[in-house]
């Protein structure tokens, strides 16, 4: 298993591959986790948004937390995604991560109920108090309805087994404000690289946990990091481009709901995407059109 302290550079939320018939591609899957790996990944976060976690069955999770670590074998940091509604149930995934070998969690603030900052520490301390294993938090207030300010990451940093923080902001004065805050205490990745993975580095951010970048792009996105950390900063910038560019032409309507529209762009690339699970749906033929021609203009096809 991977010590928290080494929990650090490019890591990524996977993709769950579904077949047409909306049945888990498990070959698919542990194709994709390998493909990563060889291209230089340091870790994979499994049933996060990305891998559309909404349409996993409990059961579901538990199967991709195990084939995930049989694939890494040790090789990368690997985290499940085990957020839910009620601490309860989060605690239930958290086992399952554990017995599987998993490296750590990923655990959003509880969606729907909109808890409020006291509630939010309470549902953290009771998960690390029930289950000894290293947590990442994840901010996404876009999704979840719930925003953990950097004030309550700050008193969360406090919790035993809190030893990371996700902060999915495109805001860059968020991420380097709460790098600034709480990078003494704990580790903080940014979400969405493919817009700030090189400026949040030389602000002092780990790593980040991308999805786009990471699994359309491949081995570039990861050698933005190794560049960026080693200072050539020319270089990453060239591939921060070009990730931002794929990032704009993809996002949105024009390309479909995420992750079909990555799901798609990633099999265009003969990179194991697979489909979508309803309710998200296979991009139309016009927002397909779209995707290769915005491929074709970054000459990914």
């Amino acid at each position: 298993m991977k010590n928290p302290n080494e929990w650090e550079g490019c890591f990524t939320a996977v993709v769950t591959p579904f077949k047409e018939n909306g049945d888990l591609d498990k070959e698919a899957f542990c194709a994709n986790i390998e493909l990563l790996i060889q291209e230089g990944l340091d870790g994979a976060i499994v049933s996060g948004c990305t891998g559309e976690h909404w349409a996993l069955t409990d059961d579901e999770k538990k199967e991709l937390f195990n084939l995930c670590v049989e694939q890494a074998k040790g090789r990368i940091a690997v985290l499940g995604g085990t957020g839910q509604i009620t601490a309860k149930d989060t605690i239930k995934l958290c086992h399952y991560a554990k017995d599987a070998g998993m490296d750590g969690v990923m655990i959003l603030p509880p969606p729907i109920a909109f808890p409020k900052d006291r509630e939010v520490q309470v549902f953290f301390e009771t998960i690390s108090d029930a289950v000894d294993i290293p947590i990442l938090l994840y901010n996404n207030p876009r999704r979840q309805g719930v925003d953990m300010s950097p004030d309550l990451v700050s008193k969360l940093a406090d919790i035993s087994n809190v030893v990371a923080v996700k902060e999915s902001s495109k805001d860059f004065a968020r991420v380097s404000g709460l790098i600034h805050r709480v990078g003494n205490k704990i580790k903080v990745f940014g979400g969405h690289s493919s817009v700030q993975g090189l400026p949040i580095i030389v602000m002092g951010a780990v790593g980040w946990v991308g999805s786009l970048d990471t699994q359309l792009i491949g081995k570039d996105a990861m050698d933005m990091y190794k560049l960026a950390k080693a200072g050539k900063i020319e270089e990453a910038r060239e591939i921060q481009y070009l990730c931002l560019a794929a990032e704009e032409g993809l996002d949105g309507t024009r390309a479909g709901t995420f992750p079909a529209s990555l799901k798609y762009a990633m099999n265009l690339r003969k990179r194991p995407g697979g489909y979508p699970r309803k309710p998200i749906l296979p991009p139309t033929e016009e927002q397909k059109k779209h995707t290769q021609s915005v491929l074709k203009q970054l000459n990914l096809i």
